[in-house]
């Protein structure tokens, strides 16, 4: 049994991300909390793919280790991530745009370092994804007729993952009502997620005790999928049977776009 914070359906919803450093788990204050069983796939981790539920369990192992320096994440994993992506999507091109890290405990104080989120969400709406794909194909506009998938690999860093890990909703359990728009504010611009309500519908999982070289993607938005679906629901969720002494989840997520 794992604890959820949906968001509240009231309209009006704003996150300020305009600090640096860990900051608020929470999206918004208007919070649901329920109490829900979240499935385990560490056993059935074939039985899940990013086109069918929106999230799949992977292997990586990357020629890389100074997660805390975002320099090297962008000069060395990026393009480590692009080769393996455009593989792993059959995508014709990947490009990468963001990374966060996310942890209560990394010492600098930077916009990429920021606190699991604790609140059901997906990345992105319709209006922000289009606006970040036009962004970064700038100087590639011959992409932009091309389908598009905006993918996050998740991983966590360090040690195995103790608490909050992330939790998933199957894509195919989610309704158009259960999004609601989000205003993201940002030092120089405002951008828009989405938080997701309550459906008794939904259907989550977990992949239990990640460790470093296991990931996981999600399909946080995708040019062909039906109106409304925005992306896969996710959240850090905590077991209601977390240790006291389990160490604080350190993790890194790379965004992507990969293109048809």
């Amino acid at each position: 049994m794992f604890s959820i914070n949906y968001v509240q359906p009231v309209g009006g919803l704003e996150y300020d991300q305009r600090y640096k450093g860990p900051g608020a788990s929470e999206l918004t204050q208007s919070v649901d909390t329920r109490h829900i069983d979240v499935t385990d796939i560490r056993n059935q981790v074939n039985d899940f793919n990013l086109d069918d539920q929106g999230f799949e369990a992977v292997r990586v192992a990357f020629d890389f280790d100074d997660y805390q320096n975002d320099d090297a994440i962008r000069e060395h994993l990026y393009p480590q991530v692009i080769e393996y992506l455009r593989d792993r999507l059959k995508a014709s091109e990947v490009l990468v745009f963001d990374h966060t890290y996310r942890s209560t405990s990394r010492q600098d104080q930077t916009i990429h370092n920021r606190a699991p989120v604790k609140t059901v969400h997906n990345d992105y709406t319709e209006k922000s994804a289009l606006h970040r794909m036009l962004e970064e194909t700038e100087q590639r506009p011959e992409l932009r007729d091309r389908p598009y998938r905006l993918v996050n690999l998740w991983m966590p860093v360090g040690h195995r993952v103790e608490e909050s890990p992330l939790a998933v909703l199957d894509i195919n359990t989610v309704a158009a009502d259960d999004f609601h728009r989000i205003k993201l504010v940002y030092p120089d611009r405002i951008g828009e997620i989405a938080g997701i309500s309550y459906n008794p519908d939904h259907r989550w999982y977990y992949l239990s005790d990640m460790e470093p070289g296991e990931a996981l993607l999600l399909k946080v938005f995708d040019s062909r999928s039906p109106a409304g679906i925005f992306g896969t629901p996710h959240t850090a969720a905590d077991p209601v049977n977390t240790p006291d002494n389990a160490r604080n989840r350190n993790s890194l997520e790379v965004r992507v776009i990969a293109f048809s």
